[in-house]
């Protein structure tokens, strides 16, 4: 595993302000701190937020809407994007306004030539306060659930895609008596997550999470509802609930809200669960569209009194065009507390992203922390994806002086909120993960949260490079830190050093279509200037700052390419034109070699006229032709049928960027 260097400086010439730089072992050493097992995040209690000074920075960027709730889950991202097959675009996001009552399911949709509301907009589509909606669709009507907090999921139905003509309804949940007080009943759904597939909608959630409601014996019992949707009216059939994974009291006394994920795909229905710290995690999975499940662990659970790596309950689950269910889960690393059930000691600059096929054995857990160490899981040939860094040496820079805080949670590991998408025999999978030093929140003594993502070819047996997605090219960067004034009477500052940099802002949450349209991958995520979830209750009541629900596209296949961390460490800190000799990066041909004809791959920052140019060895121009460059991937064919066999060159030109490769023509 990789270390954590806590630097004591920030980096050697801030002088005065620090001391020494030291290794720290991020198992042992790293920050440490008690967190409660379920703390759910909220305006629960009617608070009216503080409206602080809107965004400055990065307004060129993507913006679909906007929200004052700095919280879009508890764990694992739901599908809040819905990408359809003639190149429109639904995605929702939570959305609040300048009051507390006003938080709903903010909407937007892309009609093929733009987003239909405005970028600034915190408007909702519900009439009544709701909260952690969801989204799918049947046809072209787009469904939305969304709880309300106290009695029921409410449940939007739009017969028309982008017309924004919703219809709601109340889907409750089963009436459960409190244990503790006879006369209080509740039949609340909470978080819920939802796919569907043909017109069948299939749905989980959470019956009531307060103190003394159990239904079949647990309290915030996971339980899935499946809907027959009726298009000529555009209602919804709803089943009786089932508890998710037949799970007894004796195995699961509690759910967390958001620690699960569901995906439908043909008649094949699959849901990813992760009870809690020290229970196992599972998939339930079904192949008559929902009739009948069987139940799988895929990943067993160190008990308490263990320091072990564990589920962070952040997951999603996806199933490809051979019905074989994938799953990825983020861990951290934490110690449970034997004498209590409502405590824990854990590691937040700690934990990785693990991926997981129905074609790999389970992890099990034999009395051993190291059991689930991620270089004993790489070594049994599982997929894990550490912690990296973003400037190519061996070793993560932090500061020493930043305690636990630095580390915003979101409740989740280092590495975590992964997405998936399989299809085509490939496998995409988008996350976020803790970045390190400059890349910080200085004012409020934080790391950001970045959005990365890999794919893998052959169906999830390896994963390729990283693409960055969130990097903000206007970044300054530097290649010296040289380039700060060795002052040391009045040596620079961290806001000094933040100011100079143009740090890139926090990324997180985010949430991708389950499906590929013509090749491109669509997502969304929040970004905002300030780490961590800023919902803070004070006694003046809720304060905190705007965020934004940022809309992302690319082809597919170009992850790896476009972005690759690997070519940002090798060009890192160069100028405030961003990485340098990336406007065209990860060139590739094939089939190399070939007789006939070579296929130009490439990713280009901006769109703009371009020339393709061959040259042989004797540097004769052999071929050329204009072309035009799309943002993003780029593929383009050159005939090489009657070049003489031999060595060439390949050369991709714009006024912004130069790539060569080595061509043989056989």
């Amino acid at each position: 595993m990789k270390k954590i260097l806590l630097a004591v400086t920030a980096l050697f010439m801030v002088g005065a302000m620090y001391a020494q730089i030291e290794r720290a072992d991020v198992l042992r050493n790293a920050p440490s701190a008690v967190m409660h097992k379920t703390t759910l995040t909220g305006f629960e209690n009617g608070a009216v937020p503080e409206n602080l000074a809107p965004m400055t920075r990065f307004m060129s960027r993507n913006y679909i809407g906007m929200t004052y709730y700095d919280c879009q889950s508890n764990g694992s991202m739901p599908c809040k994007i819905v990408a359809h097959n003639d190149g429109t675009v639904s995605a929702i996001w939570t959305t609040n306004g300048s009051t507390a009552a006003s938080r709903g399911t903010g909407y937007n949709y892309f009609n093929g030539s733009n987003w239909i509301n405005s970028a600034t907009s915190t408007d909702r589509i519900e009439n009544t306060r709701t909260g952690w909606g969801v989204l799918t669709t049947v046809g072209n009507a787009e469904i939305t659930a969304a709880h309300n907090g106290s009695s029921a999921l409410v449940i939007g139905v739009c017969q028309q895609k982008g017309t924004e003509n919703w219809t709601f309804t109340n889907l409750q949940g089963p009436t459960i008596t409190n244990v503790n007080n006879s006369s209080s009943t509740s039949t609340a759904l909470l978080w819920p997550a939802i796919a569907s597939s043909g017109n069948t909608i299939h749905l989980i959630a959470c019956t009531e999470s307060d103190d003394g409601f159990y239904y079949n014996g647990i309290n915030t019992c996971l339980v899935y509802y499946r809907g027959t949707y009726n298009e000529a009216n555009g209602t919804i059939s709803w089943s009786e609930p089932r508890v998710v994974g037949g799970v007894t009291p004796a195995e699961v006394s509690k759910f967390s809200g958001d620690s699960y994920a569901i995906a439908a795909k043909g008649n094949t229905v699959a849901i990813a669960a992760a009870p809690g710290l020290t229970k196992d995690a599972f998939i339930w999975k079904s192949t008559d569209n929902g009739e009948n499940f069987t139940k799988t662990v895929f990943f067993e659970t160190a008990g308490g009194g263990d320091t072990a790596y564990r589920c962070d309950g952040a997951m999603d689950v996806a199933i490809d065009d051979n019905g074989q269910v994938h799953v990825a889960t983020g861990t951290y690393m934490c110690y449970i507390e034997t004498d209590t059930s409502t405590s824990y000691t854990w590691w937040p600059s700690v934990g990785y992203l693990l991926y997981w096929n129905e074609s790999m054995n389970p992890i099990a857990y034999n009395g051993s922390q190291d059991d689930a160490n991620p270089d004993v899981l790489q070594a049994a040939g599982y997929t894990v994806i550490d912690r990296f860094n973003l400037d190519c040496d061996e070793s993560i820079w932090g500061l020493s002086n930043w305690g636990v805080d630095a580390y915003p949670s979101y409740g989740v590991g280092a590495v975590s909120f992964p997405q998936l998408v399989a299809e085509n025999g490939k496998v995409y999978m988008v996350f976020c993960q803790l970045m390190e030093f400059p890349f910080v929140d200085e004012s409020n003594s934080m790391y950001y949260r970045g959005v990365f993502a890999t794919k893998s070819d052959d169906n999830g047996q390896n994963f390729s490079d990283f693409s960055w997605l969130s990097y903000n090219k206007d970044c300054y960067y530097m290649d010296s830190w040289e380039l700060f004034p060795m002052d040391t009477v009045n040596p620079p500052t961290l806001a000094d050093i933040r100011d100079m940099l143009n740090t890139e802002g926090e990324s997180v949450y985010p949430s991708v279509a389950k499906k590929l349209v013509n090749g491109n991958i669509f997502m969304t995520w929040q970004q905002d200037y300030n780490a961590g979830s800023e919902i803070k209750e004070t006694s003046a009541g809720l304060t905190q700052n705007e965020s934004s629900a940022y809309y992302f596209t690319m082809h597919a296949d170009s992850i790896g390419i476009y972005n690759n961390v690997h070519e940002v460490c090798q060009g890192l800190w160069i100028d405030h034109t961003g990485i340098s000799n990336r406007n065209l990066s990860g060139m590739k041909l094939y089939p190399n070699p070939t007789s006939e004809s070579v296929n130009i791959t490439f990713s280009a920052e901006n769109a703009e006229n371009g020339v393709v140019s061959v040259m042989n060895l004797m540097g004769q121009t052999v071929y050329t032709a204009n072309v035009e460059v799309n943002e993003g991937y780029n593929m383009i064919n050159v005939p090489v049928k009657g070049f003489t066999s031999g060595v060439y060159m390949v050369t991709m030109r714009t006024n912004t960027g130069i790539s060569t490769q080595k061509l043989i023509v056989k």
